[in-house]
This record gives C-alpha cells, sequence and structure tokens, in this order.
C-alpha cells in the first residue's frame, strides 16, 4: 500500500508519534527495532503495513529511517525456578547493539526489550512505541493526542509529595497505606520521550506499607515471567507488614507467588517481599476491541496503561546489580481510589487529573479525537 492510501485516523496517529512524540529532526538517522516473531503470531506483535507508514513518516520529514527486522535470543519464559540459583542469560545481539548504538534515535518494537532490557544501557534518544500494527495505529487508544495523556501523567505525579501519607482501598477488601519516600525517581514527572501511545505516571517510591492487597490480574508480561495466567481462577490476598509481604493466600496463584518470592529471595535476599512502590495508567482509551488486537495478552498490555489502572510494585532488584532483570509482581487493580496526602489521585478508578483545567485545555484543542470522557 502506497503512503498516498494511509487512512486519515493512522496518519494523525503516525504524526502525533513522529512530531510530539519522537520530535523527529531533518537529516537525523532513525532505526525502527523490530521482530521477526511478531509477523508470524509471536509474542512481539507487529505488521509491515505500520511499520511502512511510520518509515514513511521520517522520510517525509527529511530524516533517514532503517529498518532492521531481528530475532529475539531464546530463553525461558519463567523466570525463576523452584531449585536452581541460575539466573537466565538474555541480551540483545552485538549487531543490534551496534545498530543502536550509531542512531540519532531508536523506535523500539519489541515487547522483549520493552521487558528484559528495563536495566540495561540504552542510548540516550530511545523509546518504545506500542502501536505495532495497523489496526491498532487506527484506534482511539493512538488517536489520543499524545501530549493529552502526556499532561494528564504530569499533572498526576504533581500530587505526589515526598514524605507524604498514602492510601489505596478498593471494594474488594484492598486496604494499604505507608509513606511516600523522600527521594522521588530522577525526572519524576516530566515530560520524556515516548513510549507511544504515552502510558504510566511514574512509580512513586514508598516506605513503610502496611495493609492489605486483593487481585486476580499481574501486569501481563511480567505475569508470564512469574507463571502466571491472566487472570486468576481465585483472589491471591497478600498481607503486608513494615514494606514487606508476611503472607500470601488464596488458590494455585497464591502457591506460585509464594514459591517465586522464595527463589527469588536466593538473589535478592528480603528485598524479595519488599513493597517498592505503586503506580498507575493515565491513558483515558487503553482499551482495544478483539478485532483491533486478537492478542489476550497484548490487549491486557494495553490496559494496564489505562486510567482506570492501579499497579503495586513488589519485589526491588534495583539495588542488585549483580541480577540485572527487573523481575517483580505488577499486582494489578481496577477501580481502586488512591490518596496521597490531601490529594486524591484516583476516585473509584477515574484520574482526577481529568479534571484540571490545563488538561481539559488540550483536551479542547483537538475536538475531533479522543478526550478524557471515554464513558466506560
Amino acid at each position: 500500500m502506497s503512503a498516498s492510501l494511509i487512512p486519515l485516523r493512522a496518519a494523525l496517529a503516525v504524526a502525533d508519534l513522529l512530531d510530539n512524540c519522537a520530535r523527529v529532526q531533518r537529516d537525523q538517522h532513525v532505526l525502527l527495532l523490530c521482530g521477526v516473531d511478531g509477523l508470524h503470531g509471536g509474542r512481539n506483535l507487529i505488521d509491515e503495513q505500520a511499520i511502512g507508514w511510520i518509515q514513511s513518516g521520517i522520510q517525509q520529514r527529511g530524516a533517514h529511517a532503517s529498518v532492521l527486522w531481528t530475532d529475539m535470543p531464546l530463553h525461558p519464559d519463567v523466570y525463576w525456578s523452584r531449585t536452581s540459583d541460575a539466573v537466565p542469560a538474555w541480551d540483545l545481539p552485538p549487531i543490534v547493539k551496534g545498530a543502536m548504538a550509531s542512531a540519532d534515535l531508536v523506535i523500539n518494537h519489541l515487547i522483549d526489550y520493552w521487558t528484559e532490557g528495563e536495566l540495561r544501557e540504552r542510548v540516550p534518544n530511545y523509546f518504545y512505541n506500542m502501536a505495532t500494527t495497523a489496526p491498532l495505529l487506527t484506534s482511539a487508544w493512538a488517536l489520543t493526542p499524545w501530549e493529552l495523556v502526556a499532561e494528564i501523567r504530569v499533572r498526576s505525579a504533581a500530587m505526589v509529595n515526598p514524605g507524604a501519607e498514602w492510601r489505596i482501598t478498593h471494594p474488594n477488601g484492598t486496604d494499604v497505606r505507608g509513606t511516600v519516600a523522600l527521594q522521588l525517581m530522577p525526572h519524576y514527572g516530566e515530560l520524556r520521550y515516548g513510549p507511544f501511545p504515552e502510558g504510566v505516571f511514574p512509580s512513586t517510591a514508598t516506605v513503610g506499607a502496611e495493609g492489605t492487597l486483593v487481585f486476580d490480574q499481574n501486569g501481563p508480561h511480567w505475569a508470564r515471567h512469574i507463571g502466571l495466567p491472566l487472570r486468576y481462577s481465585q483472589p491471591v490476598r497478600m498481607t503486608i507488614e513494615q514494606g514487606r509481604v508476611k503472607e500470601i493466600r488464596g488458590g494455585p496463584e497464591a502457591e506460585i507467588f509464594r514459591d517465586f518470592f522464595k527463589a527469588l529471595s536466593r538473589h535478592l535476599g528480603d528485598r524479595a517481599y519488599e513493597m517498592r512502590g505503586f503506580h498507575g495508567g493515565a491513558h483515558p482509551y487503553a482499551r482495544v476491541s478483539e478485532s483491533e488486537c486478537p492478542d489476550p495478552w497484548y490487549r491486557a498490555f494495553i490496559e494496564h496503561h489505562g486510567a482506570h489502572s492501579v499497579h503495586f510494585h513488589i519485589g526491588n532488584s534495583h539495588l542488585t546489580p549483580e541480577y540485572p532483570f527487573n523481575v517483580h509482581v505488577s499486582a494489578e487493580l481496577q477501580g481502586a481510589t488512591v490518596q496521597v496526602g490531601e490529594n486524591v489521585i484516583y476516585r473509584d478508578g477515574r484520574l482526577t487529573a481529568f479534571d484540571d483545567p490545563q488538561v481539559r485545555a488540550i483536551a479542547a484543542r483537538y475536538p475531533d479525537r479522543p478526550g478524557v470522557d471515554p464513558g466506560w
């Protein structure tokens, strides 16, 4: 299909990706990193049409677009063992590393690299494009203005104050509280390169968490690495005391968690049980239909970035450089209420930043694009 036949919805999304998110400049060398397995049903979901549209858009802006199709190294899906202390080997092929290092801008389309590569060195101008197929590029999720979701993200993060008390509750019985750490992540709440579409406000570091966490799903790609299904057979109930998980109850998934934490503790010690932080989705339209994305794991990954979703991060490998994997629990709740100090960030699963005057002003500039009131 020629570039002139690109659907208007896709054209708007690609322009948003390249101009507002990636900020492609004339004469830049831009690398599009793509996974061959995704063309044939693999988890690095992708299609050639979407890449062709993005490549044409880069060239139209006077930049140089190179596309690298690579096959990812084999590794176990589950990143731990009940019997072995071995850490699975995983790394990018040296040819891929060389191509990334020589590019001015890398636009990644590999979910394997997004997850496994989190703690590895990257080029400065790198980001992840999640809208990797033609149907996804024409969805309301990709058509929502990037700067709108970025402002929602920044406004949500601005309500988190270091040292403030926080509390997260849910009708399912979840009630957890703690204190925001005095040191937030570097560049917390600032605009950044990518991802596209924009997704979550930064993880809020916490200390001294206490309470009960009840959930029946986990961030989908870390669920795969832990060996969990998308939805549990019955909810898991974790008791958290002094910032660490002390008791886990539930069905077969609870048994997996108990064994997982025990195995992870061989590498991380007590930090394997640590609740290191929480955050949540910022995108008002992060839900796509089965026709837009047949892969249920990728649909769940998109929903993980939705403004209805809150995530608890349990397991802290950040202080253990000899274990270079950011394997952790990302317990997910949809419909929670989150309060930090006097600020309510989510009320029954809705971000209060939707009502911020600056967010509403940006939405008003795009009357024909999805805004902040999806009606779900």
